[in-house]
């Protein structure tokens, strides 16, 4: 079994909404991601993939409960 780990820097992964609202980050081995990313840059060739603003940038949630500790 693959074990998670954090993503390379630059590297792409998958996200799913729920109908909640809630979203989840789809876990992708190496190999998985290398073989996502040369879909995309082959996808991306008749059409440029768009770069969401940064309303839509998703942070850890660690990160989010680090930083209410640290301003509390």
């Amino acid at each position: 079994m693959s074990k998670f780990t954090e993503l390379e820097v630059g590297a792409i992964a998958l996200i799913q909404q729920q109908e909640n609202g809630r979203i989840l980050q789809i876990g992708l081995t190496i190999e998985q991601s290398k073989m996502l990313q040369m879909f995309l840059a082959t996808l991306s060739q008749e059409s440029k993939l768009i770069q969401m603003p940064d309303d839509y940038d998703l942070v850890l949630k660690s990160t989010v409960k680090t930083f209410k500790r640290a301003v509390s």
